[in-house]
């Protein structure tokens, strides 16, 4: 079934139904993308009356794991939650804000960098005009994961969308389980200090599941055939299970957004040599490890153990997902094991 359909809806349309919005569909971007100065001047062209872009929103099935939404949000994501914000005092009107119409700052003065509580207070006329400013909205109604998420890459192709978020809007089943497990694992969650800025903890915890599966080369061609070949989840299920299991024993030896755990290509190259010693010693060794490399770059010496260190900082930042340079770095990483080994 596929159905599209185009109203207008007042703000005040927006605020009432926000409940029953799902803002954080799998295809959609994480929040917090834009900074203040484009959240005011969205808000200076709805206060001034100017046309902003439409939205696309979906009609959403009645029920999505217990969560009840009537729609979710395919494209205007940031401009909502804007305009939402605005309604909480997150932000004000910017210090710079002026009317385009002579007759407004008449009626209304000036009102720059004042909050909405301010503005209810003393230019509710506005707010009223606020309230009533209508939004372009195209609904569809499709049930159909594919073309929802299609769209989504369409709209957003102008707007660089990164790789990790066309990944996560096609990846079917696969994305959506790698999704639930960033948002429920520790690991994700607390332990490493990797935001998910643009779904960079999902392009992490893909590629560890590449690794799990037997796949070394993390290059974009292969993580997207990757992607592609994996998309019903269910050849690469059991490799996820036991991924699950490696990083929530790795979360109970590290701390709180761990500095030893700040680093994408770091943590690729440890995960490859959790076999090669007790899981209680992790990050002990990381510390020595991660501190004789970095003393190492700030010496002179070049002698061999120098080399093999400054070598493997150089194959974290030049072709870092080759299957060559992954297992370079791991085979170094394993000789300062056995020596850590031996005296702990």
């Amino acid at each position: 079934m596929f159905k599209i359909f185009q109203e207008t809806k007042p703000i005040k349309w927006i605020h009432n139904q926000k409940s029953t919005i799902d803002f954080s569909p799998a295809y959609q971007r994480h929040s917090s993308l834009w900074k203040k100065a484009q959240k005011q001047l969205l808000i200076d062209s709805i206060l001034n009356g100017l046309d902003i872009p439409k939205f696309y929103f979906q009609f959403m099935p009645p029920a999505v794991e217990n969560l009840h939404y009537n729609y979710a949000i395919i494209d205007g994501k940031q401009r909502i939650e804007t305009i939402l914000g605005f309604i909480d005092d997150e932000f004000p009107l910017s210090n710079e804000f002026t009317f385009l119409d002579d007759s407004l700052t008449q009626q209304f003065g000036d009102i720059s960098g004042k909050y909405f509580s301010e503005l209810e207070s003393i230019v509710p006329a506005l707010i009223a005009r606020f309230w009533q400013y209508e939004l372009n909205i195209v609904f569809m109604d499709t049930t159909t994961p594919d073309i929802i998420n299609e769209l989504f890459v369409r709209l957003n192709s102008g707007v660089p969308v990164s790789t990790s978020e066309k990944r996560n809007a096609n990846g079917g089943i696969l994305s959506n389980k790698i999704q639930e497990l960033c948002d429920t694992s520790l690991f994700f969650t607390k332990k490493i200090k990797i935001a998910n800025h643009r779904f960079a903890q999902n392009d992490l915890a893909l590629k560890l599941l590449m690794l799990e599966s037997g796949e070394w080369d993390l290059t974009k061609k292969s993580v997207d055939n990757f992607l592609n070949d994996n998309r019903d989840f269910r050849s690469c299920s059991t490799a996820f299970e036991e991924l699950r299991r490696k990083v929530n024993s790795i979360a109970e030896v590290f701390v709180d957004r761990d500095n030893l755990l700040s680093k994408k290509n770091i943590i690729i190259t440890l995960y490859t040599v959790l076999a090669d010693i007790p899981i209680e010693k992790l990050r002990l060794f990381m510390q020595y490890f991660e501190n004789y490399r970095v003393a190492v770059q700030t010496e002179d010496n070049t002698n061999d153990e120098h080399a093999l260190l400054n070598e493997f900082t150089r194959l974290l930042q030049q072709g870092s997902d080759k299957k060559s340079s992954i297992q370079e770095r791991s085979n170094i990483m394993k000789k300062y094991i056995q020596e850590f080994l031996k005296y702990n």
